[in-house]
């Protein structure tokens, strides 16, 4: 990724700041994360250090067994006193590569705690290089007091890159999280030393900004836009109408204080909310002809495709034949298109000719603005193509970019028109603007990715991902497909199902402590990040667990990638086999050792049995639902079919329960607290002379299915 550039620098003098007066209820409440926090900001900025055979004259003491090193020195402190933190890797023709950090800034670098320094091989194109990751935690002393900063450093392989040999690049993986006060309201807050100087007062007088901010989540959406929610704390800043700087900073990030400034500054607003299922953000504007468009008011009836995209953009214009395809199919239906370009004042004269040549009618709207285009901003887009659809017949934004790409735009359209369309319910991936598109925004504090870190996604999971991938706790998505056609059947215990009915409050807990989260760890082809793709899944034994085989399927954009299996709480569960999978019946059944999986029992349902189904659909954890069983039937014969039905793979049951993407795999109980089946499809009823929304059909597996699949692997408990 490129870093996205700085506002230009507003230099505010201390003089005026300790002159001015505080304003009331305006606090800040942080605490210290002395290390993991670049998961938290959702970010990092890499910094260089070049590495260098030449012997720092700070250097007293080196480690024994050193053949050919390299040195750097980390400037870090308050900037008064900063210190200097030697590096030494060292890098022997015929061994493993080492590190050493003088973590004490002492000059001796035999009496710091090990830096931790692995060695990941990846194969690309057919040629094979290794990158090196670790951490290292500093041991500095503000005011007196010692504290621990974790540093995280990577080295690519310099076969792979000419500027490698003599670099290493290292960020911070400390600061402070917490609530901030301002006009009365709380904002969800961190405070960012991004450059990892060890100094949160910032630099003075840097055109590319202090290095240091404070991010507020200003729509409350649990994640903060690089943006439109970050502000450096060295230059004023807007929130609802109200001009404030900050005071009293201490080099080790205490003492933030707000004043209200005498200075006026454009008020800053945080990108709108765009989920499927909620209404989208309303604007007006004028497209390249001076037409004006008011969004979405003018699109009532319509499906619309709201599509951020610009010329110079690759990926755009490789999505252009498939754009073109779906609106000449459904354009006479009621499909419209809206672009939304990108281009800069010097692209943008191309544009009109652009979309002639190209066969593309829709109107477009430009400002020139580039990245910072004013709906971009309005949209945080991040990264191109980005695509909205939305639906003027129910008010609702339908897909977004992961379901309007490729052949999904065609599925999307096709269902918002009316159209009978069946799709897997498929597992929730990783919303990152940064990470869906091929052309990724400038965006502020993005950089090169170490291999084991998403530096864009929020999630925990990411860092225990690595940490048991580098554990070698992670069955590859090669062993797992192999192993998916040619299972390792087993002996599996499955316990006797239940016969105590439970209240709804006992069920939804029985349904959370079970809960599995269940799919990929992978390295993404069109960013080369580190994502996880999960969605639902149950344990049928104490070392076994079941999920829909479509769940199990690898992501299309994987270059690597290995099973992924976590517990309520977080922990990874090791998958170390397939023990029976049918794709018809969309059903897998994986081997997990060593882990505390609490199990439930398989049980057979009948129509107007009480329901239940504990998930994450789209991305809304723990959303827990109550229905009944409607029905049972064949895929291949939709008439009543009985629950009995010996077509065992085409057996589905349909169930009034709630679900939706993400919420795939994951298990339906009944009122005893036994599963009676497993979520699968979603299918969109309508038709009329409107195409009314009728109803929507929630496809389960059922779980004498899912038992069928287990004989005769599968023997009941004692």
């Amino acid at each position: 990724m490129i870093t996205h550039p700085a506002p230009s620098a507003l230099l505010t003098t201390l003089g005026f700041l300790l002159a001015a007066a505080a304003l009331p209820a305006q606090d800040a409440r942080l605490e210290w994360l002395p290390a993991d926090a670049s998961v938290k900001f959702g970010y990092y900025m890499p910094q260089r250090l070049t590495l260098s055979a030449t012997r720092p004259a700070s250097l007293k003491k080196m480690p024994d067994g050193v053949t050919k090193p390299l040195f750097g020195e980390i400037t870090f402190g308050p900037a008064e006193s900063a210190r200097k933190v030697i590096v030494l890797v060292d890098e022997p023709a015929n061994g493993t590569q080492r590190l050493w950090v003088d973590c004490n800034a002492n000059g001796d670098l035999t009496d710091d705690p090990p830096a931790t320094w692995s060695g990941r091989k990846v194969t690309s194109k057919g040629r094979d290089s290794t990158t090196f990751n670790g951490t290292a935690t500093l041991r500095m002393s503000y005011d007196g007091k010692e504290r621990e900063q974790q540093l995280s450093l990577y080295r690519f392989d310099p076969a792979t890159r000419a500027d490698a040999k003599t670099m290493l690049l290292y960020y911070r993986q400390y600061g402070y999280t917490g609530e901030v006060t301002l006009g009365g309201k709380n904002f969800k807050a961190m405070l960012d030393d991004g450059r990892a100087t060890g100094d949160f007062r910032g630099k003075e007088g840097d055109t590319k900004g202090s290095g240091v901010d404070l991010l507020l989540d200003l729509n409350g959406d649990g994640k903060f836009d690089s943006r439109s929610e970050r502000f450096d704390v060295r230059k004023p800043f807007n929130v609802a109408g109200t001009t404030y700087e900050i005071t009293g900073l201490t080099a080790s990030g205490t003492g933030l204080q707000f004043i209200k400034s005498d200075k006026t500054v454009e008020e800053t607003k945080p990108a709108a909310t765009v989920i499927v299922g909620a209404k989208p953000p309303s604007f007006t504007a004028k497209t390249t002809t001076g037409q004006a468009v008011k969004f979405p008011d003018d699109y009532k009836d319509k499906v619309v495709l709201l599509d951020f995209w610009a010329t110079w953009c690759g990926p755009c214009r490789a999505e252009l034949p498939n754009l073109k395809a779906v609106y000449e199919e459904f354009h006479s239906q009621g499909f419209e298109v809206l672009g939304v370009s990108l281009d800069n004042e010097d692209s943008v004269k191309k544009l009109a000719q652009f979309t002639k040549d190209n066969g593309m009618p829709w109107p477009q709207i430009a400002d020139g603005k580039f990245w910072d285009a004013e709906l971009a901003r309005f949209f945080g887009v991040h990264s191109i193509p980005h695509c909205i659809v939305y639906s003027g017949r129910t008010g609702m934004i339908v897909a977004l970019t992961d379901k309007s790409r490729g052949s999904l735009l065609r599925t999307s359209v096709a269902s918002a028109l009316g159209q009978k369309v069946t799709t897997p319910a498929p597992s929730a991936s990783a919303k990152s603007s940064a990470t869906k598109s091929g052309r990724v925004a400038p965006a502020a504090g993005s950089g090169i990715a170490p291999e084991a870190e998403h530096p864009s996604v929020t999630d925990p999971l990411l860092a225990k991902a690595a940490a048991a991938l580098k554990a070698g706790q992670l069955m590859s998505a090669d062993t797992l497909v192999k192993q998916r056609q040619n299972p390792q059947a087993g002996s599996v215990k499955l316990p006797a199902p239940a016969t105590t009915k439970l209240d709804g409050r006992d069920i939804a807990r029985l349904a959370r402590e079970s809960y599995l989260r269940v799919g990929w760890y992978y390295l993404c082809t069109r960013c080369d990040h580190w994502h996880t793709k999960l969605a639902g899944g149950y344990a049928v034994a104490p070392d076994a667990l079941a999920t829909a085989w479509h769940v199990m399927t690898p992501p299309d954009t994987m270059k690597e990638g290995y099973a992924l299996v976590a517990d309520g709480a977080g922990n990874v569960v090791p998958v170390t086999g397939v023990v029976a999978a049918d794709q018809r019946m969309d059903a897998i059944v994986l081997r997990a050792t060593g882990a505390k999986m609490k199990p439930l029992a398989l049980s057979a349902a009948e129509v107007g049995d009480a329901a239940f189904c504990f998930s994450d659909p789209l991305k809304q954890r723990n959303y827990f639902s109550a229905g009944i069983v409607n029905r049972f039937h064949l895929l291949n014969d939709n008439g009543t079919q009985s629950a009995d039905a010996g077509d065992t793979a085409n057996l589905r049951v349909n169930v009034s329960t709630d679900w939706g993407p993400g919420s795939s795999g994951a298990a339906v109980l009944d009122i005893f607290g036994n599963v009676i089946g497993h979520v699968a499809t979603i299918t969109s009823l309508k038709g009329g002379t409107n195409n009314t929304a009728w109803m929507t059909i929630h496809d389960a597996i059922p779980a004498q299915s899912v038992r069928t699949l287990l004989q005769p692997a599968a023997s009941a408990a004692p």
